[in-house]
């Protein structure tokens, strides 16, 4: 493997102005990998990557592993690459998986999530983690944050390989949903709303979660066909983003 020593090398620039730069990785639609266990799931699943950095221990650790064009970086090299507390000294330039319109996705019948305004990448990654963990048909993201932030793509734990995630807008999917006959449910917090363990999923059905501070906003919500909400104890009155729409998933699966 060549040898990278210079933070000043092409390759060492264009990854960190991927990690740093959701403009740079929607126009060059590339994006970075970091740790061994999402480089892997990204070969498993072929994934297309560019470039692979690794440390020295990290590639006699890792021979079984063989990718294309990889370099070998020193240990201060891979610590400036890093977005880590604890780097294992591996890191790639991946490309972004196809894209899967809309149109193609939703069907009779089908079981899917639709985000809108998730600002949190470590709530959005676990969310696409737990949609693929219970078998989603999709998850749908319309004002959300950057897909291709890498602490979501490290949340998702390389769920992102598998799963179907669209950037949509709203007058792209509603339609859709509507021509397929696909119930669209609002998440909100509302005691009149109808409790979710009430909805029959049996059909399919594509449930919206808003943002982590404000929920949906009412223009929003009023777009779907029924308001459900989570029936909680004690003093209890909302949920993390992510811990909501695990909950919403398990009943949506059922």
């Amino acid at each position: 493997m060549q040898q990278i020593t210079s933070k000043d090398n092409p390759n060492i620039k264009l990854y960190r102005k991927l990690s740093s730069g959701k403009k740079y990785r929607r126009e060059t639609g590339l994006f970075v990998l970091e740790g061994i266990r999402l480089i892997s799931d990204a070969v498993k699943e072929n994934a297309k990557l560019r470039s692979v950095f690794m440390t020295e221990s990290c590639a006699e650790k890792r021979e079984s592993l063989s990718f294309p064009d990889a370099f070998i970086v020193p240990e201060e090299l891979a610590a400036y690459l890093s977005d880590t507390d604890s780097p294992q000294g591996i890191f790639a330039i991946c490309e972004a998986p196809r894209k899967v319109s809309a149109d193609r996705t939703i069907k009779s019948g089908g079981k899917y999530i639709l985000l809108h305004s998730v600002q949190d990448p470590g709530n959005l990654g676990t969310i696409i983690r737990t949609a693929d963990a219970v078998g989603v048909d999709g998850v749908f993201l319309a004002e959300c944050c950057d897909l291709y932030n890498p602490k979501v793509i490290r949340s998702t734990m390389g769920s992102i390989f598998r799963l179907c995630v669209s950037e949509v807008k709203f007058d792209e999917v509603f339609p859709l949903f509507k021509e397929r006959g696909v119930r669209t449910y609002a998440a909100v917090i509302d005691s009149d709303a109808v409790s979710l363990t009430d909805c029959d999923f049996s059909e399919g059905g594509a449930v919206l979660i808003g943002n982590e501070g404000n929920g949906l906003p009412k223009e929003v919500s009023d777009l779907c066909d029924v308001r459900l909400t989570i029936k909680m104890q004690g003093n209890v009155n909302s949920l993390n983003a992510a811990m909501a729409a695990g909950i919403i998933m398990w009943e949506l699966k059922k």
